[in-house]
């Protein structure tokens, strides 16, 4: 059978049974007409400083333990967990564990 359209991809981001994503430190899954899923890993006690973006992002973890702050407002995060984070709101990460996260933007 012919495909019409391209193939579908496929890996694994924690243990499942496609290939693993690995441990790159961001990995763009889906960019598409500027919006864009983004996965990434963090060691634990590692920082990402305060930065904005000009969209609503979405942020679930998939593994681990970190911090996220808006405006130095601190909002724990643990894996199954989702945050929100407005569009153009300050915003900052430290990893308090391992962690392994979606972004949606």
């Amino acid at each position: 059978m012919k495909l019409t359209h391209p193939p579908l991809k496929s890996g694994s981001l924690l243990a499942g049974r496609h290939p693993a994503a690995g441990e790159q430190k961001a990995l763009v899954l889906l960019d598409k007409s500027g919006q864009k899923v983004i996965y990434k890993t963090f060691a634990a006690g590692e920082i990402m400083p305060t930065h904005h973006a000009s969209v609503d992002v979405f942020v679930t973890v998939l593994a681990g333990r970190l911090i996220i702050r808006q405006e130095d407002v601190p909002t724990e995060a643990t894996a199954g967990d989702y945050v929100i984070i407005p569009s153009g709101a300050p915003h900052s990460l430290e990893c308090l564990e391992a962690a392994r996260i979606l972004i949606f933007r």
